[in-house]
Parts: structure tokens; C-alpha cells; sequence
């Protein structure tokens, strides 16, 4: 097994890599990282990833929050995998009814003009296409914990993690209420 910990402290990451894309005070606390930890293990002849964040603040569970997430990047900005929540948007068949969570393996590319200002852009078609979009993976939000388990490395292209990082979503809809865009902008990144 590998494991990689990272641990924030007063606001700066041990170890000096952490990036900040925003200013801590404008960041809601359940976005700011204190303690994150990657492991890499071999269960059943194939390697699987866990992801542990905790964050400074309680995670909202009311689904009343708006659209955020947790996630850690793996090749690039490619199979990128995703906790998130963004109701009423129903774009999976696994997302919890109260909190609206669920998991995506996802592809992202660089803002197009719907989404200036953001960091980034949710490749929607690219992401469609992928086998493990509508992933079921095992979750757990308790608190300030965050838990990621047994994800295949295989659904990631078995890349390595790269970065993990907390964000915000804006989704743009058409007139059917669907998502044309989803705009993503990185609140933190380690």
C-alpha cells in the first residue's frame, strides 16, 4: 500500500504545496482542507485508490449549500474523480435523495466563454462517454471527514493522483433546465 498525507497548518500546507486559487476568507470552511490522505492498494487483483479530506468546517448535508465538491485529479485534468452535489441537477442514478452527493469520473478542460472566470470547465461530452460517469462508489461524509473508497485505479487510466482540490460549481442551463456548461472554480488545491 502507498500512502501519501498531506496536513494543512494555519492555513498553509506542510511541506509548502499548497495552491490557493482563492483568498481564505472568501472560502466557506467545509472547502478549506486541514488533513488530506491518498492511498494506493491491491485488493482483488486490482489497485484501488482511497481519498480521506478533512476539511475546517462541517460538511452541509442539507443539499441547500449549492453545487461543490471534492476531487482528486489524476492525469492532467483527465478521469478526474468527484464528490459532489449540485441540486436539483439529476445526472446520476446513485446521488443521495437529502444531500444530493454522488460520485463521477469526469474530464475537464479549460473554460470556454460560458464559464469565464472560472478555473475550469466539465468536459460534458468527453465525460459522457466514459464508462465509469455514472460511478457508484463507496462515499462517506460524517462530520468534517470526507471518504473516497475502493475506486479502481483502472476507471482513472490508471493514472496517480496528482492534486486534490475542493470547488464550487455554476452550472449554465438551457431552456429545458439542462446543463449546457458546468463551470468549475477550484477553491483549493493540493
Amino acid at each position: 500500500m502507498k500512502t501519501a498525507r498531506i496536513t494543512a497548518l494555519s492555513g498553509t500546507l506542510a511541506l509548502g504545496i499548497l495552491t490557493s486559487f482563492s483568498c481564505w476568507a472568501e472560502t466557506a470552511s467545509y472547502l478549506n482542507v486541514k488533513e488530506a490522505e491518498v492511498e494506493w492498494e491491491s485488493k482483488a487483483k486490482a489497485e484501488v485508490l482511497d481519498v480521506e479530506i478533512e476539511t475546517s468546517g462541517t460538511v452541509p448535508m442539507d443539499g441547500k449549500a449549492g453545487a461543490f465538491g471534492y476531487g482528486a485529479l489524476t492525469d492532467a485534468t483527465n478521469n478526474v474523480v468527484v464528490l459532489v452535489t449540485h441540486l436539483p441537477i439529476d445526472d446520476s442514478s446513485h446521488e443521495d435523495a437529502k444531500s444530493g452527493f454522488h460520485t463521477h469520473v469526469l474530464d475537464l478542460k479549460q473554460p470556454t466563454a460560458a464559464c469565464t472566470g472560472a478555473t475550469l470547465e466539465v468536459d460534458l461530452e468527453n465525460s459522457s462517454k466514459n464508462t465509469a460517469f455514472d460511478a457508484n462508489y463507496a462515499w462517506s461524509i460524517k462530520g468534517t471527514k470526507i471518504k473516497l473508497e475502493d475506486i479502481p485505479m483502472a476507471d482513472l487510466g490508471d493514472a496517480g493522483v496528482e492534486n486534490l482540490v475542493t470547488f464550487t460549481i455554476k452550472p449554465v442551463l438551457d431552456a429545458q433546465q439542462k446543463p449546457t456548461n458546468l463551470c468549475v472554480t477550484v477553491a483549493e488545491q493540493i
